[in-house]
């Protein structure tokens, strides 16, 4: 599997490693006492660059590298002492790219009042319960990447829906004629309504449904038929005054 994995890209290699930990692109796996922790993982070669603060940026940039980096802290680590080391570190990158501390702790603070209370000032949690609670609720949030692999698949839903819609107008294959008294004349609405929640989703909506009227014959006009019937010559003189 890692073979044909090693083919997707030249610059992209997985190498096999077998241990009680591991890293895995920016994530360090641990396997302690049978369970799995993890972290986040730092490069050693890699350098503590980010987009400066004094750069040329719009403020929505800024706020949103470090609510990144916030993010993927808490994502990572598993337990809260795995966090905490996660924010000195990421601290200190910032700092290095000129990112004030008090942005730094507004940011954690936000983050902290937004899943755990409105109150909250604080720039850190020393709480194992309140972090668990905090790492799951932004586990169960999507990510960018999900977020916008379900908004392709719902575009793709509703373009595939319209194009078939427009085929059974342009196309209908069979015609189905339902005739009604005339007093339901006005229930053509309704029932074209129930139609479509009785054979949604199924080939019958490809029939095209015409209701039309037809006005029955009464009491009165039945019995004059069979009596012109009965009565010698008066058939004849009906059909001549037609």
């Amino acid at each position: 599997m890692l073979d044909e994995a090693n083919k997707f890209h030249p610059n992209i290699k997985l190498v096999r490693q077998i241990g009680r930990n591991a890293p895995f692109l920016d994530v360090f796996i641990q396997n302690s006492n049978e369970a799995l922790i993890t972290s986040v993982y730092h490069k050693e070669a890699a350098e503590s660059y980010i987009a400066p603060f004094g750069s040329d940026h719009p403020d929505h940039v800024f706020r949103n590298t470090v609510d990144t980096a916030i993010t993927r802290g808490v994502r990572y680590s598993t337990t809260l002492s795995q966090f905490e080391e996660e924010i000195r570190q990421m601290k200190l990158m910032f700092l290095y790219n000129g990112y004030p501390s008090r942005h730094i702790d507004r940011r954690l603070a936000k983050l902290f009042s937004k899943y755990l209370s409105k109150h909250f000032i604080l720039s850190m949690l020393y709480n194992s319960g309140a972090y668990a609670y905090l790492r799951h609720q932004l586990l169960r949030t999507s990510t960018h990447a999900e977020y916008d692999k379900a908004t392709d698949n719902l575009i793709i839903y509703n373009q595939t829906r319209d194009k078939n819609m427009q085929n059974q107008a342009m196309k209908p294959v069979d015609t189905n004629e339902l005739t009604t008294i005339k007093r339901l004349r006005n229930n053509h609405r309704h029932i074209h309504e129930l139609w479509s929640r009785t054979f949604h989703q199924t080939e019958i909506m490809n029939t095209v449904l015409i209701i039309g009227t037809h006005l029955n014959h009464n009491l009165k006009q039945e019995l004059m038929a069979k009596m012109i019937n009965h009565i010698p010559g008066a058939r004849s003189d009906q059909q001549s005054k037609t």
